[in-house]
């Protein structure tokens, strides 16, 4: 499926202003509980003021502009607006280090970077360092109130001067979160975001009627697609400034939600809640997650809660889902669902040759580059081509497909885990090890063994006031695991080291 043909998310808000017209496109709250809310005609129109501002400053087609704000009620039509205006966001992630900043701004030497004044100093600090540094523009919080736009971008929507524009133009790059290699810039064009609001809305089963609700963050490829299918249906994107454990139920009652993004550890801090008498009191049909919790954890989560769990699996260069679980006849766990209607997706072997039913292999997409597919990677040729080696998109994931074309995540390919001719997963003996009362973390990496290749290691978080030694872990592995899959070093840290988008750092691990 590729319907955007040549259209723009230009045409997109047209279209849907025109529609659903005072319809709410879009509600933001803040942390304080402060509620900011646009209709589909008030997005357009702040999304042009936008675009009119950027254009004031001299902002041309193409030009790279770096954001570095947090989910303020300001991004959403502030990213609308760069796209109108034919510019090219760069969603900077504002957990990263200074030196983390450096790399991407060097590497997408941006005309512009827009950041939220608490942000400010460090953008700055790192400009300074740069041979050819962007203008720096604050974008205050309330620069969008209810009289329109003001401060440093503010413009008249009727000044804006729509640029020529197609759907094969390059509109985002995202970088991935650089957990084996140095961040690499993932090149999405206007097809791409259109494509996935079409994808994601078709998916969900989205109509008009449903309020979707999502706290990540609004620079990852997660809260995005929740925006564009919304914006596709013309349903209502519910977004949280950040995560909160003891509000959450209650922004999904008073917000009216239908639908919801979790993720493991949302799901187990929701469970170490006490229970209250409103646990039940909300209007979800179901609520989506990844792949990182147990069986045991799904269980008790649907039992208390009531919401059904629907897994699915998919990357920032396949934006969005490339399997999910279907509504109809949910796979069991813990499959990662079946390729959604518009995908064509296999598991294949270092030859790129298809394996048979049950045999662990890449998982592989195919699609068009630009528009179902991501264009590839932004200055670097050589990766792009290697992500498309064969013709298809190689996720770097490894996995399996039963004979019911169920699909199954076995690990990264560089994680697995190569013991005396057996390949471990180390996402599995990292999930067992979830299951210890005790465990709070974990990661679990091969380390070099001079009999065997590769031994299993695992790094352990407890939680406080629990107490576990490595031989009660071992005999815990022992009643859940293959005897060649239990860890046979454990070490107990405080924390595990973690990058900016939360994911662990398993070459620091290594290096220690």
């Amino acid at each position: 499926m590729d319907a955007a043909g040549n259209r723009t998310i230009t045409d997109l808000l047209d279209e849907q202003a025109l529609c659903h017209g005072h319809r709410l496109a879009i509600v933001h709250e803040y942390q304080n509980g402060d509620i900011s809310q646009l209709s589909y005609i008030q997005l357009r129109e702040a999304a042009r003021g936008f675009a009119a501002g950027l254009q004031a400053r001299g902002v041309m087609p193409g030009d790279r502009v770096f954001v570095f704000m947090g989910n303020t009620a300001e991004y959403v039509p502030l990213w609308m607006g760069l796209m109108l205006a034919g510019a090219v966001i760069v969603a900077g992630n504002i957990y990263l280090t200074a030196p983390e900043v450096a790399y991407q701004l060097e590497h997408c030497q941006p005309a512009l970077a827009l950041v939220e004044p608490t942000h400010e100093a460090l953008i700055r600090e790192v400009c300074a360092g740069m041979a050819q540094p962007p203008d720096i523009v604050a974008v205050a919080r309330g620069s969008l109130g209810p009289e329109g736009l003001s401060g440093a971008l503010a413009g008249a929507p009727a000044d804006y001067q729509a640029p020529d524009q197609g759907s094969d133009d390059l509109a985002q790059i995202l970088y991935t979160s650089g957990t084996s290699a140095r961040p690499k810039g993932v090149m999405l064009t206007q097809a791409n975001l259109l494509w996935c609001g079409q994808a994601g809305a078709a998916n969900s089963g989205l109509s008009r009627s449903d309020r979707v609700f999502n706290n990540k963050p609004l620079f990852h490829a997660n809260c995005q697609e929740t925006v564009l299918s919304c914006l596709t249906a013309g349903a209502t994107a519910v977004i949280g400034e950040r995560y909160s454990a003891t509000r959450y139920l209650r922004q999904l009652i008073e917000h009216r939600i239908t639908i919801c993004s979790l993720s493991g550890m949302l799901c187990r801090t929701l469970l170490n809640q006490p229970p209250t008498p409103f646990d039940q009191a909300h209007q979800v049909r179901y609520a989506g997650y990844a792949i990182n919790i147990s069986e045991a954890e799904i269980a008790a989560f649907i039992e208390r809660f009531r919401i059904p769990l629907r897994n699915g699996y998919g990357q920032s260069e396949t934006m969005l889902y490339i399997t999910l679980q279907p509504h109809a006849s949910p796979s069991s766990y813990p499959s990662i669902g079946r390729a959604t209607p518009d995908r064509e997706v296999f598991v294949v072997d270092d030859d790129n040759q298809p394996v048979a039913a049950g045999a662990v292999g890449e998982i592989v997409v195919r699609g068009r580059p630009g528009r179902t597919l991501t264009l590839g990677y932004y200055r670097d040729p050589a990766a792009t081509q290697a992500v498309f080696e064969g013709g298809w998109l190689h996720t770097g994931d490894l996995g399996y497909q039963d004979a019911k074309g169920n699909f199954f995540f076995f690990g990264r390919k560089k994680e697995v885990i190569k013991r005396a001719g057996e390949n471990i997963s180390a996402a599995e003996v990292e999930e067992a090890l979830m299951g210890h009362p005790a465990v709070r973390d974990v990661a679990v990496v091969g380390i070099p063994d001079p009999v065997r290749d590769q031994s299993v290691k695992a790094f352990i978080v407890l939680h406080a006031g629990h107490q576990a030694d490595a031989d009660a872990i071992k005999a815990f592995c022992a009643q859940r695991l293959a005897y060649f899959k239990v860890p046979e070093q454990v070490q107990f840290m405080a924390e595990l080291p973690r990058n900016a988008s939360g994911k662990v750092q398993k070459r620091a691990l290594l290096d220690a």
